[in-house]
């Protein structure tokens, strides 16, 4: 999840509300190291986003601290080799006629951008799409660690899109 920098604490208190509100009473929240970045562990993580999306969309002044909340599948240590293993075995949810694009949000990384989008490209026997994908390949990294995801668009939850929305 993301917050404003200097606001995470308020942000946590808000996505703890909004989960109590949705019936999920095991959330683990811990500050990240890195400003604005808050890492949530839920018992129900679609639920909650499913239930957030929609609170949004009906009690959109309540929600003013989350900016966005991201699902990610796997955490890895930050090897080439770890990211790689965890995209190939996330990759099997893309299906055979989809596309696929991979997006990668470094913090503190000790590859390149192009490094990496190489070796994942190639761990992902499927058509690119940069434009419209049917699928995001998602690499949140972290210095030591890293996030990783395979994800429709729609699975990422942005709180200003949806207040535009209504």
């Amino acid at each position: 999840m993301t917050s404003a920098k200097g606001l995470e604490a308020k942000a946590s208190a808000e996505l703890k509300e909004i989960a109590l509100l949705s019936g999920i009473r095991k959330v683990v929240i811990d500050r990240s190291a890195y400003d604005g970045i808050i890492e949530v562990d839920v018992e129900n993580p679609k639920a909650l986003m499913s239930f957030l999306t929609d609170f949004v969309r009906t009690e959109p002044f309540r929600v003013r601290y989350i900016l966005r909340v991201i699902p990610i599948d796997r955490v890895v240590d930050t090897k080439e080799e770890e990211i790689v293993k965890a995209v190939k075995e996330l990759a099997s949810t893309i299906g055979p006629g989809e596309t696929f694009r991979i997006t990668i949000e470094a913090r503190d990384s000790p590859y390149s951008d192009k490094e990496l989008i190489d070796a994942l490209a190639d761990a992902v026997d499927r058509k690119v799409s940069l434009d419209s994908p049917d699928k995001i390949v998602l690499l949140e990294i972290f210095g030591e660690y890293s996030g990783v995801s395979v994800i429709s668009p729609t699975d990422i939850v942005s709180i200003q899109k949806l207040k535009r929305a209504v």
